[in-house]
């Protein structure tokens, strides 16, 4: 999941949800889906709602980013590590991956 095109720390999730929604060439009617109208959509893109986690949820599939990012702006630790392991089958993990577990472990 390649961030390199988003706008650096956008504020909000509106913002964030925004961009992702344009950058994919998706309507607010083409991100909505059951339990998440357009209407509310527009909302939250226009900062006057905040999502519940089980609106990001839905909406973080649809485009193609972690609920952690929509929150916060920042790539997903879990991710992050599991690339790692993926990408370091059968040899020794790196310290990265240490420091990414330890911190996984304590955002619990």
């Amino acid at each position: 999941m390649s961030r390199g095109s988003f706008d650096a720390h956008m504020a909000t999730v509106g913002d964030r949800i925004r961009q992702r929604r344009l950058a994919l060439g998706l309507s607010q009617r083409e991100l909505a889906s059951e339990g998440v109208t357009y209407a509310y959509i527009s909302r939250l893109e226009a900062n006057a709602r905040t999502p519940s986690i089980k609106v990001l949820r839905k909406l973080a599939p649809k485009l193609d980013v972690s609920v952690h990012w929509l929150e916060t702006d920042e790539h997903d630790p879990a991710e992050q590590l599991a690339q790692l392991v993926l990408d370091h089958q059968q040899r020794p993990l790196p310290r990265r991956a240490i420091t990414l577990a330890r911190a996984i472990l304590q955002q619990r």
